[in-house]
C-alpha cells in the first residue's frame, strides 16, 4: 500500500503519455496505476469507478493561454507540482537544451575521433580497421554536412508553425537510432556509411533552427543572452565530454563502442524532454501563473500593437524582405566565416593533432577536448555580461552584438595564425588552439542571438537559413583542409609514434589552411561592422512598413478631423 502510494505521489508518466503515442486502453492502464493507493482512490472498484470515468483523455490537457490550468481531480496533484521550484520554467527548457545540444554535438564529433583508430594501422581488440586514403576520410567526416543544410529551413518553418518541441526531440532521437547502427554501416563499405551520415545530418539539422523557434516563445528580450548561451553552450560541453571519452572508448573497449554509448544517451535523454518540456508557457502545467505572465506580457511588447495583433502561424514570412535585408545577410556571412574555422578545427583537430604531434588515440581525445573548455567559459560568462550591459543601457544591442562578434571572429584568427608559426610542441600548439577556440565563444553571445534581436516572431525561419549557409563550411572546410594538408612529411614522427611511417603531414601545409581561415573570419568581422544590426527590422512582424504611406494617411486623417 505504501509502495502504491508513493508512485501515486510521484507519478508523471500518463500526462505525457495520453497522446496518441500509445492505445487508449494503455492509456487507461497507466493511469490506473499512476492513480492506486492515491487519496482519491483507497479501493479497486474506485479505481474501476475512476477509470469509467477516463473517456475522453483530452479533456486532462491544460486550457491554452489560461493562466489557470484546467485540473482533471483525478490526476495525482504533483503532476500540477513544480518539482524543480526554485528553478524557473524558461530556464528548465534552457537545462534540457542544453543536454540535447551536449548529446547532439557528442553524436556530431564522436567520429572525429573513432576515424583514427577505425584506420590505425594496428588494430586494437580485434576490431576490423578500414584502409581509407585522406580524400576518403574527408568524405566520411564532411558527409554529416551534406544532408545537415537540407533541413534548416524547414526545421525552423516547421517549429514555428507547430512548435519546437517534438521537432527537436525527434531531431536527436532518430539521430541517436542511426548512431546505433553506424558500425554495421561501416562494415559493409565506405559509402554505406557515408549514407548513414548523410541521414544523421539531415535529422539533426532541425535541432538548431527549432530550438531558436522555442527560444522566441520563451526567452524575454532582456535574457536572451543568458537563455541562449545557456542552451547553445551545450555543444561545446558536448565536445568536451565527447572528445575524452570516445578516445577511452575507443582505447579500452574498440571504436564501435563509441557509437553504442552515445547513441544510448540520447534516446534516454529524450525520454527527459518528452516529460519536461513544453512549446509555450501557456502549455506548460507546471509553470506560476507570474512566469507565465512576465514572459508573454514582455514579448507580447514586440509584437504588433493590439488592434493589428496577427498570430505568427497566420502570418507567411515576408520572404522578399527577408532575403533582401542587409541585418540578415551580415548574419549569414558571420555564420559562414565563423563556421569555417569552427568545423575545420572540430572535424579535424584530432587528425592534426596526431599527425603532427604524434599522439595516441587516449592523449588525443584529451587534448583534443582542452579547446572547448575555454570555449564553454567564455560562452557562458561572456553571455552574463552581454545581457547586463544591455539591462542597465552602458551600450546599445547593435553596438553589443557588432562588439561581441568582432571579438569572436579576429582574435580567433589572431591566435590560430599564432599556432600555425610557433605550435611546433604539444604546449604551445594547445596553448594557442585553446585561445583560438575558446575566443570564439564572444561569438556565441553576438551571432544566434542577432536573429531574436531583428525578427523574434521568425527568428526559427531566420535561423534555418542563416545556419544553412554557414553549414556550408562542415563539408567544404574539412575536404579543403585534407587536399591541402596530405603530403608526407619531412620530418617523421618519433618512434613513439604508432603510424610514425604512415603518410604524415606537412606543418607548413596546415599552416596554410589556417592563414585561408584566418583571412574567413576577417572578411567576416568587416562585413558585420558595416551591415549589421541589433535592431528589429520594420518587416519584423509579418509586413514591410512604408512609413511614407503611413506617414501620408496619418495627415490625411488630421485633415479630416480638423
Amino acid at each position: 500500500k505504501r509502495l502504491a502510494a508513493s508512485l501515486a505521489n510521484t507519478s508523471v508518466l500518463y500526462v505525457q503519455f495520453h497522446t496518441s503515442l500509445l492505445p487508449k486502453s494503455i492509456n487507461l492502464i497507466i493511469y490506473g496505476v499512476a492513480c492506486t493507493g492515491s487519496e482519491h482512490v483507497t479501493t479497486w472498484s474506485g479505481l474501476i469507478g475512476v477509470m469509467d470515468e477516463v473517456t475522453d483523455s483530452t479533456a486532462l490537457l491544460p486550457v491554452k493561454g489560461s493562466h489557470k490550468k484546467k485540473r482533471l481531480r483525478w490526476i495525482p496533484t504533483c503532476w500540477y507540482v513544480d518539482c524543480l521550484p526554485c528553478i524557473k520554467a524558461r530556464y528548465v527548457l534552457a537545462i534540457m537544451a542544453f543536454f540535447g545540444f551536449c548529446n547532439v554535438y557528442a553524436l556530431r564529433v564522436n567520429l572525429s575521433v573513432a576515424i583514427v583508430q577505425m584506420t590505425a594501422k594496428h588494430p586494437h581488440h580485434n576490431q576490423r580497421n578500414f584502409d581509407w586514403t585522406n580524400i576518403e576520410k574527408g568524405w566520411v567526416l564532411s558527409s554529416f554536412f551534406y544532408g545537415y543544410i537540407f533541413t534548416q529551413i524547414p526545421g525552423g518553418w516547421i517549429a514555428t508553425k507547430f512548435g519546437g518541441k517534438y521537432v527537436f526531440g525527434i531531431g536527436v532521437l532518430v539521430t541517436s537510432v542511426l548512431t546505433l547502427i553506424t558500425p554495421q554501416m561501416a562494415y559493409i563499405n565506405i559509402w554505406a556509411l557515408v549514407a548513414v551520415r548523410v541521414v544523421i545530418g539531415f535529422f539533426e539539422g532541425v535541432t538548431f533552427p527549432s530550438m531558436t523557434a522555442m527560444f522566441g516563445m520563451w526567452s524575454p528580450p532582456l535574457e536572451r543572452s543568458i537563455v541562449s548561451t545557456i542552451a547553445l553552450s551545450g555543444p561545446f560541453f558536448g565536445n568536451i565530454i565527447a572528445f575524452p571519452l570516445s578516445g577511452v572508448l575507443c582505447d579500452t573497449m574498440g571504436w564501435p563502442w563509441v557509437f553504442y554509448c552515445f547513441g544510448t544517451v540520447g534516446i534516454l535523454w529524450y525520454m527527459a524532454w518528452l516529460l519536461l518540456v513544453f512549446n509555450t508557457p501557456a502549455d506548460h502545467p507546471r509553470i506560476s501563473p507570474e512566469e507565465q505572465h512576465f514572459i508573454e506580457s514582455a514579448i507580447k511588447e514586440e509584437m504588433l500593437s493590439k488592434h493589428d495583433e496577427i498570430s505568427a502561424k497566420d502570418v507567411p514570412p515576408p520572404w522578399k524582405h527577408i532575403l533582401t535585408s542587409p541585418a540578415v545577410f551580415a548574419i549569414a556571412v558571420v555564420c559562414f566565416c565563423g563556421n569555417w574555422g569552427f568545423y575545420t578545427l572540430l572535424i579535424c583537430l584530432p587528425t592534426f593533432l596526431k599527425e603532427t604531434l604524434c599522439l595516441n588515440i587516449a592523449e588525443n581525445g584529451f587534448y583534443s577536448a582542452i579547446p572547448y573548455v575555454c570555449l564553454a567559459a567564455v560562452a557562458l560568462t561572456w553571455g552574463q555580461v552581454t545581457d547586463r550591459l544591455r539591462q542597465h543601457k552602458v551600450v546599445s544591442t547593435t553596438a553589443i552584438r557588432k562588439i561581441n562578434i568582432t571579438l569572436g571572429l579576429c582574435l580567433p584568427a589572431v591566435f590560430l595564425l599564432l599556432c600555425g608559426y610557433f605550435g611546433n610542441n604539444v604546449k604551445w600548439a594547445m596553448v594557442f588552439l585553446s585561445l583560438s577556440i575558446g575566443s570564439g565563444g564572444f561569438l556565441v553571445a553576438g551571432c544566434p542571438v542577432n536573429n531574436l534581436d531583428i525578427a523574434p516572431k521568425y527568428a526559427g525561419v531566420l535561423h534555418g537559413i542563416t545556419n544553412m549557409i554557414g553549414s556550408i563550411p562542415g563539408f567544404l572546410g574539412p575536404q579543403v583542409a585534407r587536399i591541402i594538408a596530405q603530403k608526407p612529411a619531412i620530418e617523421p614522427c618519433g618512434s613513439d609514434c604508432e603510424d610514425s611511417l604512415t603518410v604524415g603531414v606537412y606543418r607548413q601545409e596546415w599552416m596554410l589552411v589556417f592563414i585561408i581561415t584566418a583571412e574567413i573570419y576577417a572578411f567576416g568581422a568587416i562585413v558585420y561592422i558595416i551591415l549589421g544590426s541589433g535592431k528589429k527590422q520594420a518587416w519584423a512582424d509579418g509586413y514591410h512598413i512604408n512609413k511614407r504611406k503611413v506617414t501620408s494617411l496619418l495627415k490625411t486623417s488630421q485633415n479630416l478631423n480638423s
